[in-house]
């Protein structure tokens, strides 16, 4: 028998300079764009693993748990959890790194008296290892799925525990995953414990070659996040009582023209009716104003709302953190990326709130969530832009199914809480069993 040259130390050694080196490349090319799309920032540098003095003084004197989000929805799945661990655990520290401009800044709103706040480190070996070293976390946390194999390694040489929260797995991300599964087993053998959202997704992480005693399916934590009844008066904000306000959140492209053209076929049997257009990514405002205009619309910015909303008026959201109040005053709310795109968003915000939801056929990232919905009636799901017209229209006439489907989906949301405390006990076992 011939013994390989290499054991597995050191094949994972060089899969790790490998690895480097392809990240590298990539970072070349890809950090010009990010400048020329706006999204470069000072802290970029210290991404890279340029820290300031002070970078390393400000976490020192307490025991830091360093928890990571990525962008806006993950900041916003974490928010329960770092309150909990606020109140049951004092004496630590909160360090919350996210990767988005978007992210940061709905982090500094929503939860920055609680936390410490920074930018989470590129995945170059040399930015991981000072982060890990100026941080000096007793904890890493981590929201979703996200799989860094420079940071993981960092962690692990430093004796860190690894927990990963919320994990779900997209069926896009599972197909690439499988691919290259041979190269992440050993990064994601670095993760003690992967809470998951359903049986679905612990399978996925599974056959990934993640142990089962190392997986725990906990729910998801976005069903636990209490939000705040703020007052959203549809007077202060322009709308008139009478208004029948239909948000549409979190779109993509594709789906504003199809919305506008489903408008200008229902404004005159509803002259009351109101389009509110959040997208996803707020960096297309000036995009989507066009295409209001286009189809015969005056966009008018939520920003710079003042006097009264008319009948050719469509409002097009462009801040960040205001759209979960705003379903608070729509009578019917559609969710994007469901439509046109591919994937769908989160659905539990304006369940929350008691509203009835209508989303497109493509639901794939969130299947788990819409499955719990429409086995409870709670969610109209639609098989292409030919029949949002008469949905719409039938759901306006019918404001008993509405009230039905608004109570059913705030009921979901009722029935599948629990996620965070179960979640906050793994870490607090964790933390105590050190």
């Amino acid at each position: 028998m011939i013994k390989p040259i290499l054991g597995h130390e050191g094949r994972y050694y060089l899969v790790t300079i490998f690895y480097n080196l392809i990240f590298l490349i990539f970072s070349i090319f890809y950090l010009p764009i990010l400048f020329l799309k706006g999204k470069w920032h000072k802290d970029f540098f210290t991404r890279l693993g340029f820290l300031p003095k002070n970078f390393y003084e400000q976490f020192q004197g307490k025991k830091n748990i360093w928890v990571h989000a990525v962008s806006v929805g993950e900041v916003l799945a974490v928010a329960g959890m770092i309150q909990k661990i606020k109140q049951e655990l004092p004496s630590y520290r909160i360090v919350l790194s996210t990767v988005t401009k978007t992210g940061h800044k709905i982090a500094l709103t929503k939860i920055g008296d609680d936390v410490t706040l920074v930018y989470a480190p590129l995945d170059f070996s040399w930015a991981t290892g000072r982060f890990v070293k100026a941080i000096n976390p007793v904890l890493y946390v981590l929201a979703e799925t996200e799989i860094w194999p420079n940071l993981f390694t960092s962690l692990a040489n430093n004796k860190v525990p690894i927990i990963q929260i919320n994990g779900r797995i997209s069926d896009k991300a599972f197909t690439w995953y499988k691919r290259v599964r041979f190269l992440l087993k050993p990064v994601l053998a670095h993760v003690n414990i992967f809470c998951m959202q359903s049986d679905e997704d612990a399978d996925k992480i599974h056959a990934l070659g993640v142990a089962r005693n190392m997986v725990k399916v906990v729910g998801n934590v976005k069903f636990d996040n209490a939000f705040e009844q703020k007052a959203c008066d549809m007077k202060k904000l322009g709308y008139a009582e009478d208004d029948f306000v239909f948000a549409a959140g979190s779109t993509h492209p594709g789906e504003e023209k199809v919305l506008l053209e489903t408008l200008n076929v229902l404004r005159e049997e509803f002259p009351f009716l109101r389009l509110l257009i959040a997208p996803r990514h707020i960096e297309r405002t000036q995009e989507i104003e066009n295409i209001i205009r286009e189809q015969g619309f005056n966009p008018k910015k939520f920003s710079q709302l003042q006097g009264n909303i008319n009948p050719d008026d469509v409002v097009v959201v462009d801040t960040i953190g205001h759209l979960r109040y705003l379903y608070k005053i729509a009578a019917l709310v559609f969710i994007g990326k469901s439509l046109t795109g591919r994937g769908g968003q989160n659905i539990i915000e304006p369940a929350s709130f008691g509203k009835a939801i209508i989303v497109g056929p493509n639901m794939q990232n969130f299947r788990h969530i819409s499955q719990l919905f429409l086995q409870d009636k709670a969610l109209v799901q639609i098989n292409g832009p030919q029949v949002l017209v008469s949905t719409i229209r039938d759901l306006i006439n019918q404001p008993h199914q509405r009230t039905a489907l608004g109570m059913a989906a705030k009921n979901v949301v009722e029935k599948n809480k629990g996620a965070t405390q179960r979640t906050f006990q793994i870490i607090q076992d964790k933390l105590f069993s050190k």
